[in-house]
């Protein structure tokens, strides 16, 4: 018997990922993230690549699942726990915008016990100031390393991006690393970056995470993960280098002495 054919609603506007479909991605990418990152690091690429996705209530899911695990059984670790998501959601500000990291954190906060709450504030008393300035400079610079002149370049006549990415992108956001660590916030930069398919970018934070001493192989994980989920958000991830494929870009110490 022939099968029917999908209706063109159906089609052109598919109906949203169930929670069964959102869990099974979540135990896959769990299994399949590299296991030499850390045991706690897994869901951060979920959290950077799912919350661009079409339905940011599905960080919610996340936080469920995460909260039913053994680690997460007390209200202490589900307060630390909520604090890295969080800070994470925070730094996807500075990559895809403010409302879907906006709209996640408030889908937890609709099933988060009151117990479970963490009512710190990270960024309090923030200034803009030179100690916020250098801090961001420096993690320019481990990111970036000799290719830093060239991105100044094109700030020339555009200095209110310069100013934005030393000051907010890096100074307030990216440099903080007292809730996640670097390697953390690389993995949420580079899976924020990756899912948006965006090549130039992620050249530069393919790149930048094996300058923090990431492997390759582990950077390939980590893009093959974030591959799943844009599956999963039906999402393209099409237009992207290869870590293989700036291998060559990422030494920079003959280029320093030269």
């Amino acid at each position: 018997m022939a099968s029917v054919p999908a209706a063109k609603d159906e089609v052109e506007c598919p109906p949203d990922r169930t929670t069964e479909e959102a869990l099974a991605l979540f135990r896959d990418i769990e299994e399949s993230f590299p296991k030499s990152l850390g045991e706690d690091k897994w869901y951060l690429i979920i959290l950077a690549t799912l919350t661009y996705g079409p339905n940011p209530s599905h960080i919610a899911d996340l936080y469920k699942y995460l909260i039913s695990l053994p680690q997460y059984s007390t209200p202490a670790s589900r307060q630390a726990l909520i604090k890295r998501i969080r800070e994470g959601l925070l730094k996807l500000v500075s990559i895809i915008g403010v409302c879907k990291p906006l709209l996640a954190i408030w889908a937890i906060g609709e099933i988060e016990q009151e117990e479970d709450k963490d009512f710190s504030c990270s960024r309090e008393g923030w200034q803009a100031d030179e100690k916020n300035l250098e801090r961001g400079k420096e993690w320019l610079g481990k990111i970036y390393r000799h290719n830093m002149k060239g991105n100044d370049d094109k700030f020339v006549a555009h200095k209110d991006f310069g100013w934005i990415s030393y000051n907010i992108t890096y100074g307030l956001y990216l440099s903080d690393h007292s809730i996640l660590d670097p390697i953390e916030t690389e993995i949420i930069v580079l899976g924020g970056i990756l899912i948006q398919n965006l090549p130039t970018v992620s050249n530069f934070h393919l790149r930048g995470a094996r300058r923090l001493g990431i492997s390759m192989e582990d950077v390939e994980a980590m893009q093959v993960c974030s591959e799943k989920i844009a599956k999963f958000c039906r999402l393209r991830m099409d237009k992207l280098p290869r870590v293989a494929d700036i291998e060559h870009e990422v030494p920079w110490e003959n280029d320093m002495k030269a």
